[in-house]
């Protein structure tokens, strides 16, 4: 299964260049959005954080339901890239989904050093970094994989079933492992980013 997985990222090198690059002006677009606040919103958010640090120690850290709530999500995801590449409308909305990951991702890390400065910094490491560093590659890779199918599936005179078919088997393996690893980042995220966003919120009072 790994073999299918790295074959077929590397066969489909002009796809992941694109949704890094997509990933990456979601980044940035999101980062700047936070200039175009009003004041009062950006007070609004910073009323949010600080009540939500405040509530830091009485996480339940390590629940069923949190763990269970933290995959699901994140499944959810992997599952709809797999049904979006099932077909070659979905390509627009896969790179819809991408570049929202990395707007959602940019705004958060800027507005946390925005407002927090090096205590932000702190956040993000704790909070954001150590669920992503599986999570993003399962999506980014996912989102490729789920694009190149969808390519596949694009009306041509050289189509065969049987070329669709191998595709498609190749395709179910890399979201197979895709999911897996997602499934750890959420897992990642119910028992060990709670622990270190406790330590660190301790750090900082």
């Amino acid at each position: 299964m790994p073999d299918v997985f790295r074959n077929s990222l590397r066969s489909s090198w002009p796809l992941c260049l694109l949704v890094l690059i997509i990933f990456t002006l979601g980044l940035i677009c999101g980062a700047l959005n936070l200039t175009a606040l009003p004041p009062a919103r950006i007070q609004e958010l910073h009323d949010y954080i600080n009540l939500s640090l405040k509530g830091v120690r009485e996480l339940d850290l390590g629940t069923g339901r949190v763990a269970w709530e933290a995959m699901y999500g994140k499944m959810l995801i992997m599952v709809t890239l797999y049904v979006l590449g099932l077909t070659f409308m979905g390509i627009p909305v896969i790179l819809v989904m991408v570049f929202l990951k990395g707007f959602v991702m940019g705004f958060t890390v800027a507005f946390l050093n925005y407002d927090l400065a090096w205590r932000g910094l702190l956040l993000v490491l704790a909070c954001i970094i150590p669920q992503n560093l599986l999570y993003l590659p399962a999506l980014l890779a996912g989102s490729v994989a789920s694009l190149s199918f969808a390519i596949v599936l694009f009306p041509r005179p050289s189509s065969t079933w049987s070329k669709i078919w191998g595709s498609f088997a190749r395709y179910t393996g890399v979201m197979l492992v895709a999911l897996t690893v997602a499934v750890g980042a959420g897992l990642v995220e119910a028992f060990v980013t709670p622990w270190l966003t406790r330590m660190v919120v301790g750090i900082l009072d």
